[in-house]
């Protein structure tokens, strides 16, 4: 079994930087995106839905997307932080294809424990944010917020896919640099 692990990754080594995105988009789309009416928690209602769960957990995407992300986070940046749940596989896996050290942003401190952040974050570090999927940026926004009041530079977020609902508007209103790999369009939605 190794083997053709092995084998699918030597063929996708292979791959043009173009040819490799355009295999994750439609491995994106066919892991994670769901019909249905969704109400996102920023209470705006679609007709589709991202699972990042689905693409999130499945290693050869994974993998891909960190390498891709990887490269989206600026130079200089010392740490990543990652929201909890969402994004702390995607998080981790970056932080093993960068070298970068990782740290997670509670949405609530745990009862008993006083951390709203998890892991080592130090005063004055540069960190980047790693998002999946954004619509408006509130719960990367909320993360920054809690980096920001732990004495850390919290000035870059990197996501997975920009639903196109005002997220980039609101980074640069927070004064935060905003990178991402594929919109709706890109993946062939809306």
């Amino acid at each position: 079994m190794r083997r053709g692990i092995d084998l699918l990754s030597e063929n996708r080594l292979r791959l043009s930087r173009e040819e490799a995105l355009a295999e994750l988009r439609a491995d994106i789309v066919r892991a994670a995106y769901v019909e249905g009416d969704f109400v996102f928690a920023s209470g705006l209602r679609r007709g589709y839905y991202f699972d990042k769960y689905l693409f999130e957990t499945r290693p050869a995407i994974l993998r891909r997307l960190a390498r891709f992300l990887a490269e989206l986070v600026p130079e200089g940046t010392e740490r990543l932080v990652a929201p909890a749940l969402g994004a702390v596989a995607l998080g981790t896996a970056i932080s093993l294809e960068s070298g970068l050290p990782l740290a997670i942003v509670r949405p609530d401190p745990e009862p008993g424990s006083p951390r709203a952040i998890e892991g080592e974050l130090y005063a004055g570090e540069n960190v980047a944010l790693i998002e999946d999927v954004v619509v408006t940026g509130g719960r990367a926004l909320r993360a920054i917020s809690r980096v920001r009041e732990a004495g850390a530079n919290a000035r870059h977020a990197v996501a997975v896919l920009d639903r196109r609902e005002g997220a980039e508007e609101r980074f640069a209103e927070h004064s935060a640099s905003y990178a991402y790999l594929f919109t709706p369009e890109d993946l062939g939605i809306d």
